[in-house]
């Protein structure tokens, strides 16, 4: 029987022997299959892409192109999966390794009618299940998609819902500051201070809100690690918080450096969030390297290095942790949301890495990952 599925079932048959192939072709139709036949292997590569059959039998020496080499194409070259079946001479060498054939059954002349009927019926359950999970794949795979650019637009429109008033905050406090500091005492410009940190601070978070929508959207292409770190400093100096710190931070990149595979924007957001985290958990004259050099002939190492307060070993997964804060307390040192480096390791998983910690209390920290150099062909349109 062709199935307990009503479709019909197409199948395609070529031999070179035209008795076998009219033995068994007429065999096929009368258990109810649509039988296409031909009787060399070309015809069958033809009739393959042009009527795109169910399930191909073969024999496997078809003038032409022999039924082995006509399996490995149609399994190499379909994304949907095919069933074939090879006939054969039992004593055929060829059928001791798989790799020459890739077919899903081998069946030996003369060829059992039952035999061939049960394994047809078989490969072609599998092959509706088969395609049953990749229709359903993809239409998870399309939901999936529709989700993200939901979770973008929203995201997007919080980042603006909240950066328009923060201008105006920003351009108030700027204002307020101003006069605080020449009008006021020496001991009342703390609170001046204070302002001006507060307003860096709630930049920092929605930026962090911003780039968490473009963590979506990351594009790999050769960067120059270098126009990737000027840009995360530029990034920098338009922090409130980190506006004077700019000073510390020097680069020290391998000269002969070969542009990596990465997306330029994320690559600099990370750099600049790991040099954030840098340059607030050490003291204020310690240096901030920037640093990048060839680690291997295919591999490009990054890394940001401090000489602050280090980290301890138990803390160096935690602080990847979305709202982590090495110190909880409500008098705690350091200020932050906790979102930084929760974001550094979205773009770092956007950009195929992961984010490593050398880092031991009182001995600062160096955060570093991998990047590719990027590919010969890949130059050629850089």
């Amino acid at each position: 029987m062709a199935g307990t599925d009503t479709s019909p079932i197409t199948l395609l048959l070529a031999n070179s022997n035209r008795d076998e192939h009219a033995s068994l072709q007429s065999s096929l139709q009368a258990g109810g299959y649509n039988v296409l036949g031909v009787h060399n292997g070309r015809q069958a590569l033809k009739s393959f892409y042009q009527q795109r059959p169910h399930l191909l039998i073969l024999d496997a020496h078809l003038r032409g192109i022999d039924g082995p080499r006509i399996c490995q194409e149609v399994k190499a070259n379909n994304q949907h999966y095919v069933p074939v079946i090879i006939t054969t001479e039992p004593d055929s060498d060829w059928l001791l390794d798989e790799t020459q054939h890739r077919a899903d059954a081998i069946i030996h002349k003369p060829v059992d009618n039952t035999e061939l009927s049960a394994w047809i019926n078989s490969l072609i359950r599998i092959k509706r299940q088969f395609d049953r999970l990749l229709k359903e794949n993809r239409q998870l795979a399309e939901a999936s998609r529709a989700l993200d650019l939901l979770k973008t637009e929203i995201i997007n429109n919080v980042a603006h819902e909240l950066r328009t008033p923060l201008l105006q905050v920003k351009s108030a406090v700027s204002l307020l500051v101003e006069d605080l500091l020449q009008d006021t005492p020496p001991d009342q410009h703390t609170v001046a201070k204070m302002a001006t940190q507060a307003v860096g601070r709630l930049e920092s978070v929605v930026e962090n809100i911003s780039q968490l929508a473009q963590s979506h959207h990351i594009r790999l292409a050769p960067v120059i690690v270098d126009e990737a770190f000027d840009l995360a400093l530029r990034h920098l100096e338009r922090k409130w918080a980190r506006r004077d710190a700019r000073q510390r931070v020097e680069k020290r990149i391998d000269p002969e450096l070969p542009p990596v595979q990465a997306d330029k924007r994320a690559l600099a957001r990370l750099v600049q969030l790991l040099t954030d985290n840098a340059l607030k958990f050490s003291p204020d004259a310690s240096p901030v390297y920037l640093l990048a050099y060839q680690h291997t002939p295919d591999m490009v190492s990054i890394g940001v290095q401090d000489f602050g307060i280090g980290i301890a070993p138990e803390e160096h997964q935690r602080i990847f942790e979305a709202f982590y804060l090495v110190d909880g307390s409500t008098t705690r040192r350091y200020s932050g949301a906790g979102t930084g480096l929760a974001l550094a390791q979205l773009l770092a998983d956007g950009l195929q890495t992961q984010i490593e910690i050398d880092s031991a209390p009182g001995r600062g920290s160096t955060f570093w990952f991998t990047l590719p150099v990027s590919d010969a062909d890949d130059l050629l349109d850089f």
